[in-house]
């Protein structure tokens, strides 16, 4: 069986999909809900690596990094209420709407895509 082009979306497609069906949460607003909850949970889903050769993470007692590849597997681990907020972000937002989409999915209740991502967060500081 072999698919036509216009029948398999492109990556850039599912992004959008998976962004018109999550929250956006921007830089002051993140500032804000940082300072003002301490159920909190950042969700970094870059890879080790990454963060070491981008200069590091969002750095609060919040922050928790489970690649995106693991994180079906281990958010539960880390975060045990799904009402809990949860702000989901990788380097410049390519992937994060994916996985805020996950977590939805997954029946988290609470979910903001940061599609700045590190860069817009690094850069605003």
């Amino acid at each position: 069986l072999h698919a036509t082009e216009s029948d398999v979306p492109t990556g850039r497609q599912l992004q959008a999909k998976a962004e018109a069906e999550t929250q956006f949460i921007d830089t002051p607003s993140l500032k804000k809900l940082i300072d003002e909850s301490t159920e909190l949970v950042l969700v970094d889903i870059r890879t080790p690596g990454e963060i070491q050769k981008h200069g590091g993470t969002i750095d609060v007692p919040q922050n928790v990094n489970i690649v995106r590849g693991w994180l079906e597997f281990s958010i539960q681990n880390k975060v045990l209420d799904t009402d809990s907020p949860i702000v989901v972000y990788c380097g410049a937002g390519l992937r994060s709407p994916f996985a805020a989409k996950t977590l939805q999915d997954m029946g988290y209740t609470n979910v903001w895509n940061y599609a700045e991502g590190f860069f817009g967060w690094r850069d605003a500081q």
